[in-house]
């Protein structure tokens, strides 16, 4: 498998370039506009960029008459990046039945290859357009977790609206710092206001929500020892009740159990004296609609609510942007990242603001009750980030 990579002045210049080298059997893997600085930086030209592959191995040449129909569906006479992705989509969809597996099997092995090279490319190109100043920044988030594309754009906006060239390293560090704080914003805390406040803290299995609503409690009941009472609705796992009965008997606030939604009414018209009302429910599946519809239901039987989403940092970026994706059910919601002592990559933390931008409210940091959770130090987080 050749892939290659053309730059030309017109797509005529670059299509000439590439059937010269790879001829009329390559493919068109990826094309965009690019513009290169002229002297002194000024005066920039638009380029072509394209990047196309030729398999020249025996299954390859197999598929002659099949690229030939591609690249005739292409045309070439416009390239663009619409134009691209459809003719790529065309691929798959207008094979023959008896071709299908084979050549969806090379595609998968073209875009795995295609991905790789260009992310290759784009990243040597981004620290191209990078001051030097703020490379190691980059390096540092990426290395910290944060994703690429978050830790450029990031960096890269303060590029073009300061003059980096012109502030020392310490002034540097302090507006890098800035913008981050920035981007994952001021933390937010449980409030009591007078009136009754019912939390409710949602989430996948595994993350820690019931520890993280001890935690809360207790520290409240610190402050406020008659003003606390307990609900849960997670009577799956009859380890969690217990675990919640234990906690409720040693801080000595009640608690009470609900099997159905409607049973939420009575416990909170018998908790009426409480000023905060935390509700522990159910680890559901962010992928079981069934799950989620029950969770809705629960939420939605309240009004003067408050919502948090437990999420752990020691779960990998992909799947916390799956989990955040699936609750988008909730209107309106904060979140809590726990397990923060088992893992050094925070990076999802910040790539979670930068995506969904939700407040961030509680950070915990192992599994002592009451004293192993703080509010979100937003600060502390940002001198992790960027390795200082």
């Amino acid at each position: 498998m050749k892939i290659r990579r053309y730059i030309g002045n017109s797509n005529k210049e670059v299509m000439d370039k590439l059937r010269k080298e790879l001829g009329s059997d390559a493919v068109i893997l990826h094309t965009r506009k690019i513009k290169k600085p002229g002297i002194l930086g000024l005066f920039k030209r638009q380029l072509i960029e394209v990047v196309a592959a030729l398999d020249d191995s025996e299954n390859g040449l197999k598929k002659q008459a099949y690229k030939k129909e591609y690249n005739n569906n292409l045309g070439f006479s416009e390239i663009n990046q619409n134009s691209l992705f459809k003719t790529r989509s065309n691929m798959k969809n207008e094979n023959t039945e008896d071709k299908n597996n084979e050549v969806n099997e090379e595609i998968k092995k073209l875009r795995v290859l295609m991905e790789d090279f260009i992310k290759n490319t784009d990243d040597k190109n981004s620290e191209e357009r990078l001051s030097p100043e703020l490379k190691r920044y980059l390096d540092n988030l990426i290395n910290n977790g944060v994703e690429e594309k978050v830790a450029f754009n990031i960096l890269n906006k303060i590029d073009k609206h300061m003059n980096i060239k012109a502030l020392d390293q310490e002034k540097t560090k302090n507006v890098v710092k800035k913008s981050i704080i920035n981007y994952i914003g001021e933390p937010k805390q449980i409030e009591l206001d007078g009136s009754q406040k019912v939390v409710f803290f949602v989430g996948p299995t595994g993350v820690g929500k019931t520890t993280t609503l001890a935690k809360i409690a207790a520290n409240f009941t610190i402050q406020n020892k008659d003003k606390v009472g307990l609900i849960t609705a997670d009577t799956y796992r009859i380890a969690a009740v217990e675990q919640l009965k234990t906690y409720s008997e040693i801080l000595d606030i009640p608690l009470k159990i609900i099997y159905e939604t409607e049973e939420i009414y009575e416990a909170l018209s018998n908790l009426s004296d409480k000023e905060l009302i935390l509700v522990d429910t159910a680890g559901r599946s962010h992928k079981n609609q069934h799950q989620i519809n029950e969770l809705t239901e629960l939420i939605n039987s309240v009004n003067n609510k408050e919502i948090f989403l437990v999420l752990s940092a020691s779960t990998d970026w992909k799947t916390v942007k799956s989990i955040i994706e699936n609750y988008n059910f909730l209107e309106d919601y904060k979140i809590i990242f726990t397990k923060l002592d088992e893992t050094e990559d925070l990076g999802i933390i910040l790539n979670s603001q930068y995506y969904y931008k939700k407040s961030l409210s509680y950070f915990t940091v192992g599994q002592n009750v009451p004293e192993d959770i703080r509010v979100a130090d937003v600060k502390l987080l940002t001198k992790q980030l960027i390795g200082e």
